[in-house]
Parts: structure tokens; sequence; C-alpha cells
């Protein structure tokens, strides 16, 4: 289903009363969230609508998608969390923040609730999400110029679960414009550890891919155009959940 909105804050708005409902009404709820720009405003509209309609948090439990990874002496680590790039920085100082607005410690989001998988054994975090019952709504966003969806690239395979991939150049480009401290593409690690496409499509009961700005324009009209999963743009995956939205604004939708 594709619905388009005036503006992203309409969308933003929208989506979070949409996940604050199916929260209410289950009394917890699974949120698999990208980080980066594409549901930022999202975020916002969780922590002020959840505290405006007196919604607890305290059940929500938030599966990342990805981290950087760097290579070193053959070995792979995770970047520095508190380097201006860094996934699970952007959980706490970010999304946390944006979904605690004004919450007390009985109705907040709890640290513990913010998953990550392991970069020591990446698989462990499908099996995981499982045990937790799946992802009741994931959140999506697409790389502008490639299609990238976490960090599957056209270089990934449909069977893959959670697992490090090697980066491709556009993602990293598009890298550079999520984190604006990046000077050169040198500086955009050439690693991330990433759910997999099968991750996604297995293991979420409804997706919803996200799509706002002038820039996703390209973007909006791969996934129009498509309507069906195509590896040469991943965040065509969406076409193969269980149940799935595609949101976008008016700017993303101009031809």
């Amino acid at each position: 289903m594709f619905k388009t909105y005036k503006n992203d804050d309409e969308l933003a708005k929208n989506l979070a009363l949409e996940i604050l409902n199916k929260l209410k009404k289950n009394k917890k709820l699974v949120l698999g969230c990208p980080g980066g720009r594409s549901l930022k405003k999202t975020y916002y509209y969780l922590g002020k609508l959840s505290y405006e309609l007196k919604i607890s948090l305290d059940k929500l439990v938030v599966i990342m998608m990805d981290e950087y990874v760097i290579k070193y002496r053959g070995k792979f680590r995770l970047v520095n969390p508190k380097s201006h790039f860094s996934c699970v920085r952007f959980s706490t100082q970010v999304i946390k923040k944006l979904l605690n607005y004004k919450k007390n410690k009985s109705n907040s989001l709890k640290f513990d609730n913010i998953l990550f998988p392991d970069i020591n054994n990446p698989k462990n975090y499908d099996k995981q999400i499982k045990k937790l019952g799946g992802i009741d709504i994931f959140l999506l966003a697409s790389g502008s110029s490639d299609g990238h969806v976490a960090f599957n690239n056209s270089n990934s395979k449909l069977n893959q679960k959670t697992h490090i991939t090697k980066l491709s150049k556009k993602t990293r480009l598009d890298n550079m414009k999520t984190f604006h401290k990046f000077n050169q593409l040198k500086e955009v690690p050439e690693y991330g550890l990433t759910v997999g496409l099968n991750t996604i499509f297995l293991l979420s009961k409804k997706a919803i891919l996200v799509l706002t700005g002038n820039e996703k324009q390209i973007a909006y009209r791969k996934i129009y155009n498509l309507k069906k999963f195509n590896i040469r743009w991943p965040a065509s995956i969406v076409f193969k959940c269980k149940k799935y939205k595609i949101y976008s604004d008016k700017l993303a939708t101009i031809k």
C-alpha cells in the first residue's frame, strides 16, 4: 500500500500515532528502527505524543538495524560508540532521548530494551528476535542512490541473516549526507554489522518504508515502478514482507 502525505511532518505524526495505537492495544511492542535522518521526526513524535496521550513506553523493545565496523589486524570490531556516526550513539543520544520526552522512570523506554546484534555472533540476533515473537513493526528507509536498506546493498543475498558486510561506495557516499561531520569518503568505515534481508522479511509482521524529501525522489520512483522485490534495489525487500506500507511525502513523489 502506497500513501502520500502533504509533508514529512504530517507523515511522522501519523506514523507515530499508528505505532502508539498498536502499543496501547497490545500492551507491548517490538519495533525495528533505523538510525539516521529518515525516521528522526517520527521518533520525535513518538516521544511527544506518547507523553500527551499518556502511553507508557516501558514495554517497548527497539531492534536496531546496524552499526559501523572496522577491520583491525584481520579482526572486525565495532566503531567507538562515542563516534559521531555510531548507530549505538544514535540509539541512545537521539532515539532514546526523543522517545523519553518528559517521561519518568516507570513509563520510559529502558536502556536494556534497545537491542543490537553481537559482532562476535551476528546470527544470534535473528534467534533473539524470534524469541521475542518477531518484529511487530519494522521501520525501513532506503538509500538515496543505491536503495540500500540497513547496510544491505545490491551485492547482498536474499537468504542472509544478520551479518558483517562490506559497504558499497554509493552507500558510504549516502552516509556522508546522513552524518555531516564526515569530510572525506575515506573517513566513512568500509564495513557494517547489519540485519540481513532475510531478517527483515522473515521476522517482521509488518514493514513500513518511509521516503521523504527531494533526495528520495529516485528511491520513490524505483520502489513505485518495481512493485516487487529486486535485489538491485534492496529496499524493495518491503514487498516480500508479510504486510507492508510505503509512506512518502509530496516532495519525494514529485516526478
